[in-house]
């Protein structure tokens, strides 16, 4: 492989700048042709350099590089199976209130925030929710570059089927209003990582044993390694002033500006965790009628099986509904129409109502309660308009997730009307904090009435009180690693249920809508609500 392949400006291969910089092109560059085989044979042989490079690459860059050679593919598909992390963004106007109880204001447009934050995804998306407003689900704001010199305007659902994989299962809620977090920027942290790989390839290159250059590089020891590097590159012919000095501020100055950014990772060069670990969890926020889009992205992950399924009741329902005599679902077709096989374990269910029939919305969630015994962690409501799938149809009456999976554990509470103060939220939140469930990978769902939010609570509280965010950020004192999304609907559905949790044992007891009773016991038929108004559901989903 000669150099000129990673220069190349092939749309196919495009190596990041940050790998390879101008600064050090001369460096490889200037060797003759027998230096620059060695460098291709060095760049596209060794599995460790390769595997050093990958990891400070972007999900879209791996997929890019890939193309190279078989090395580098068999070392792309091994880093992205890997990664495990969540991903997530939320737009909204400027100057609101936040759960930081401080205002945001983005400085970025919308389309240099949608195009930078999936040019900047780690892992693979294999399934993406997104929650909007009726402004955002049908304006045409959303610019798309088709080639150079030509850009159009689109729509939410055409961006997202435009910058997500052709794997990726999509499903799209319209609501009243919208509920979301923001993702801790990690941009500085490419750049953190660029640096640091280009000073482990320029050691490569230098003669250092691959033991040595495969360790990270310890803050105490940069200086030392700097100037071995430098007296071996000039003992070959070379200038030492090519070896780029360590910055120990490096990780928190961008390179190419005088302006001081705090960076999110820790300033001493170490890579965090970012196959598995949660990403740095920002703000939540509520916008109930406001222009918002959240965005949520699910990678793969072992043990969990999220279906998205369309859900219609033309087959169920010939004439109108009497309620004594109402459409009933078996379980082979409750199956059928969510996609599970009989040994799937459902853990929750997300349902988002746009124009069903009421009997057959209850004959739907009825089944979904007898197949697990209601165990079973579940939520929703009723939205203005939804889509899924890449087709993009948005004549749905309704979709699901069914979330199943050996390695997920779900836990589900009710907020009743009756919840007037925000003291009394930490009562609920409290309950679901007892399940114990895992929250090093995890997501929550809060779905409300638009009565409710600001002026539900300063309706009961008293005009002094600040009132934002009051359900959100009683939830992150909760829960301060998890995100939370959801929407502002016109009637919820869901019920409380809140299994128990140990260390060793991962189910001790359940207590569904405040009945306790053992895991083993066998089905007893409940009549249980789960039809609500001004009320609020969450729903923690836990990736074990």
């Amino acid at each position: 492989m000669s150099s000129n392949v990673i220069n190349s400006d092939d749309s196919d291969v495009k190596m990041s700048s940050n790998v390879i910089n101008s600064d050090d092109s001369d460096i490889i560059n200037s060797g003759d042709s027998d230096s620059c085989i060695q460098i291709g044979n060095l760049l596209s042989g060794s599995w460790e350099l390769t595997q050093k490079i990958f990891k400070s690459l972007s999900y879209r860059e791996v997929s890019r590089v890939r193309e190279v050679c078989r090395t580098w593919a068999d070392v792309g598909v091994k880093i992205l199976e890997q990664r495990r992390r969540l991903h997530y963004l939320t737009v909204h106007p400027h100057g609101v209130l936040t759960t930081h109880g401080k205002f945001a204001v983005f400085e970025s447009s919308t389309s240099s925030l949608f195009e930078n934050f999936f040019e900047h995804l780690l892992s693979k998306p294999q399934y993406c929710l997104a929650f909007s407003s009726t402004e955002w689900f049908t304006r045409n704001l959303l610019a798309s570059v088709e080639d150079d010199n030509n850009k159009c305007n689109v729509t939410l659902v055409q961006n997202l089927k435009e910058s997500l994989p052709a794997t990726c299962e999509l499903g799209v809620v319209c609501a009243v209003g919208v509920i979301g977090t923001v993702e801790s920027s990690y941009q500085n942290h490419w750049r953190e990582s660029g640096q640091q790989v280009n000073q482990e390839i320029l050691t490569f290159l230098s003669g250092e044993d691959e033991k040595e250059a495969g360790k990270i590089v310890e803050e105490e020891k940069t200086d030392k390694r700097s100037v071995r590097t430098r007296g071996r590159m000039a003992a070959a012919g070379k200038g030492a002033a090519e070896v780029p000095p360590h910055n120990n501020n490096s990780s928190n100055t961008t390179p190419t500006s005088n302006t001081t950014v705090p960076s999110p990772y820790p300033t001493n060069n170490t890579i965090p965790d970012r196959l598995t670990g949660q990403s740095g969890v920002g703000y939540s926020i509520e916008m109930e009628q406001e222009e918002a889009v959240s965005l949520l992205l699910i990678p793969h992950h072992p043990g969990l099986q999220l279906k998205i399924f369309d859900l219609s009741d033309e087959k169920y329902i010939k004439k109108p509904c009497k309620r004594k005599m109402g459409p009933t679902i078996s379980q082979e077709e409750f199956d059928q129409i969510t996609g599970l096989s009989k040994q799937d374990s459902l853990k929750a269910l997300l349902l988002f109502d746009a124009r069903l029939d009421d009997c057959f919305t209850e004959a739907f969630v009825q089944a979904a309660l007898v197949r697990q015994n209601h165990k079973l962690a579940l939520g929703g409501g009723m939205v203005d308009t939804v889509i899924t799938g890449q087709s993009g149809n948005s004549d749905l009456p309704s979709f699901g997730v069914a979330v199943s999976g050996p390695n997920v554990t779900a836990a589900s509470i009710v907020i009743p009307k009756c919840v007037t103060n925000p003291r009394m939220l930490s009562d609920y939140m409290k309950q679901l904090k007892s399940c114990g469930l895992p929250e090093e990978q995890s997501v929550a769902f809060m779905f409300s009435c638009c009565g409710r939010g600001y002026a539900w609570y300063r309706r009961h509280g008293n005009s002094t009180t600040d009132y934002h965010n009051v359900e959100t950020k009683a939830f992150r004192q909760a829960f301060p690693n998890t995100p939370v999304f959801g929407f502002f609907g016109d009637g919820e559905i869901g019920n409380t249920y809140l299994p128990k949790f140990t260390e060793k044992d991962k189910k001790v007891q359940e207590v569904v809508d405040g009945e306790e009773e053992e895991v083993e016991v066998p089905y007893k038929k409940r009549k249980k609500v789960a039809f609500h108004q001004f009320s609020t559901i969450v729903i923690l989903i836990s990736f074990l």
